[in-house]
This record gives C-alpha cells, sequence and structure tokens, in this order.
C-alpha cells in the first residue's frame, strides 16, 4: 500500500528518530490520524522540546509571534518551524497567530521593509505572498489573502513557460542583472504557496505548471537577477530556485540542503512524474538508500539551523550520526512518498 516502504526501513527510522519524525512519518506517510492514542503521545513530547516550547513565550497577547515578520524567531519563521517539527495546526499558538497575520497591518514590513511592499507590486513575491505561504504551511487556504495570492503565483510560474532565454527577462545595469520592466518570475514563495495549497488544481493548471518547471530545468543554472526600483536594486526570494537540473550528489554542502528543499516542494507538487530530469535525480536519490536508510555524509550547518529559508533537520542535534540519518531519511521519504502521491495532471 505504500511503495515507499519498500526502499526506507521505516521501523528502523522510527526506532532511531525523535518525536517530530515520528510523528509526521505515522501521520503524513503511513496515514494514521492525529487523535490514534500514540500520536498523540508524540504530540506531547513534541511540545515539550525546548525548540518548540520557547515560541508561545514569545507570543504576544494579540497572537503575534515575536517583534518581526520576516525573520527566524518571528511569526513567520515561528509558524514555519512549529509546522515543520509536527505541531497540530490546530494548536492554539499556531491559530492565535494566523489570525493576529491576517489583519495585514503595518507589522508586514517588520523584517523586510518597503522592498516587500516593492516586490508585491511587481507581481515578484513579496510581503503579501510570504503571508499567504505562511497559511500555507498550517494548512489554512480558505483565506481571501491566500487565493488571492495563489493567483499571483500562478501567473509567475506561468510567464516561465514561453521565456527563450535568461536575456529575454533580464539585462545589465551597474554589474549586476536586473529584470527588465514588467517581466514576471517566480520566487521561492510562489513555489512554496503553491507546494502547501490545493484550492487552484486542475488538470489545466497541473499542465502547465510542469511545463514552467521543464522550462526553468532548461534554463539553469539560473542567475541572480535583482529588481531595480529607482535606484534601489532589491533581490526577490530566488533561494533554492537557482538550479532545478543538478542532482543532489552533483552538489556539496549548502547546495544540497537547497536541492532537498526545492525537490520537496516539487514533490509535494506533483511535479517528479511529469519532468524528466526530476525523475532521473529523484531515482538516484532512491538508489542511495542503503539497507533502507539514507547514509551520505551530509552535514551543512544550513540543515541544522532554522530560519524563514534554511533549516530542514527535526533531530535535536547531529552529534550522534544516528541522528543525521533519521533526518535525512525522512526527507528522502517525504520526497518519495509524495511522488508517489497523484497529481491530477
Amino acid at each position: 500500500m505504500h511503495p515507499t516502504t519498500d526502499l526506507v526501513d521505516i521501523p528502523e527510522l522510527l526506532h532511531s528518530a525523535g518525536p517530530s519524525i515520528g510523528y509526521r512519518t505515522r501521520h503524513e506517510v503511513l496515514s494514521r490520524s492525529a487523535d490514534d492514542p500514540e500520536l498523540r503521545e508524540l504530540q506531547s513530547a513534541i511540545l515539550a522540546e525546548p525548540s518548540v516550547e520557547r515560541f508561545p513565550y514569545l507570543q504576544r497577547s494579540d497572537g503575534w509571534i515575536g517583534d518581526t515578520f520576516h525573520g527566524a524567531d518571528g511569526i513567520e519563521g515561528a509558524i514555519r518551524f512549529l509546522a515543520e517539527k509536527g505541531v497540530r495546526p490546530d494548536h492554539s499558538a499556531i491559530r492565535r497567530a494566523l489570525d493576529a497575520l491576517e489583519a495585514g497591518d503595518e507589522r508586514l514590513l517588520w523584517g523586510i521593509g518597503k522592498v516587500g511592499r516593492v516586490l508585491d507590486e511587481t507581481g515578484l513575491g513579496g510581503s503579501e505572498m510570504i503571508r499567504a505561504a505562511v497559511f500555507g504551511y498550517a494548512g489554512d487556504e480558505d483565506r481571501p489573502c491566500v487565493r488571492e495570492q495563489v493567483e499571483i503565483a500562478l501567473q509567475g510560474f506561468e510567464a516561465v513557460v514561453d521565456v527563450e532565454s535568461i536575456e529575454a527577462i533580464c539585462e545589465p545595469y551597474k554589474g549586476n542583472l536586473v529584470f527588465r520592466e514588467g517581466v514576471l518570475w517566480p520566487s521561492i514563495y510562489h513555489l512554496r504557496l503553491l507546494a502547501h495549497t490545493t484550492c487552484w488544481r486542475t488538470s489545466e493548471t497541473m499542465t502547465m505548471l510542469a511545463a514552467a518547471v521543464r522550462r526553468l530545468v532548461e534554463l539553469s543554472p539560473i542567475p541572480e537577477v535583482h529588481v531595480k526600483h529607482r535606484s534601489q536594486l532589491i533581490a526577490p526570494a530566488s533561494f533554492a530556485m537557482d538550479d532545478f537540473a543538478s542532482h543532489v550528489d552533483e552538489r556539496s554542502g549548502y547546495g544540497q540542503m537547497l536541492w532537498f528543499h526545492r525537490t520537496e516542494l516539487l514533490a509535494r507538487l506533483g511535479m517528479i512524474p511529469h519532468v524528466p530530469a526530476l525523475q532521473s535525480q529523484v531515482g538516484r536519490l532512491a538508489e542511495s538508500l542503503e539497507a533502507g536508510l539514507f547514509r551520505q555524509k551530509m552535514n551543512h550547518s544550513s540543515f541544522k539551523k532554522w530560519g524563514v529559508y534554511a533549516g530542514l533537520a527535526l533531530e535535536r542535534d547531529w552529534r550522534s550520526p544516528a541522528r543525521r540519518i533519521a533526518d535525512l531519511t525522512f526527507r528522502v521519504l517525504l520526497i518519495l512518498h509524495h511522488t508517489e502521491t497523484p497529481s491530477g495532471l
């Protein structure tokens, strides 16, 4: 019933992993109910972890978390981390934070400044797109602010389909590349938002998205391109959007973390079976499993240090090789599991 179990030794993973991986594997991969007594016990263990426990202490009376919006200890980073750790989306701290976030007041500029507004105005993914992605992390996609940004995210990917070359979307400016006026281009928040929502998924939109991802593969590696706003150069959130064509074993350190992050999102979107280059990448990933666990010695700090961009490690630390193996195996498991999930194409 779960073909990934033929590749990943799930019992061994569950034996060696902490509560977050234990909970998420049982709930997301094995489809166990969150109300199962064992999962309730694991949920309590997650909430008792110091890395999780500290966020409610940062929560203000109105539900806002921390002193920033776009920052590791602010509301965006907090909800991303709590969702990744497996905290149930109906937890009071998350619900109160999302209600505070819906207000969309000036706090959306905290930690990002006016560039967040500029990126929204140009359709390149600013504060409003980030906010929508945060709602997506918590599975809360029915709010109008999310639906609006989903349409913008789809437009960003649709714009990629007919791009003939990178030179067609950008031009040189003072030693940098800047987007040509009116160009739309997807950021990591476009990708995250679509990966964590389903309201937009029709055969037509999924076919378009697959064409866009195939084009991003063909255009890779993609250089860094800025937005020119008056005399200011603004960097869109191009994190993990630089190279859709390389295999994880062709990269090292930070680049491997980027590959895992992007490929998990693409798998959640159901893109892997419909993009030959991604099929090849994930096929090689599956082949790298030894004795049912992923033992490649990846150990870059970007896996372990959490923020609004980086961070994939759910174990308390990687001092033990067993915890590193558990974390990386879990990410492989997610990619393989979502690759097998019907995409709707």
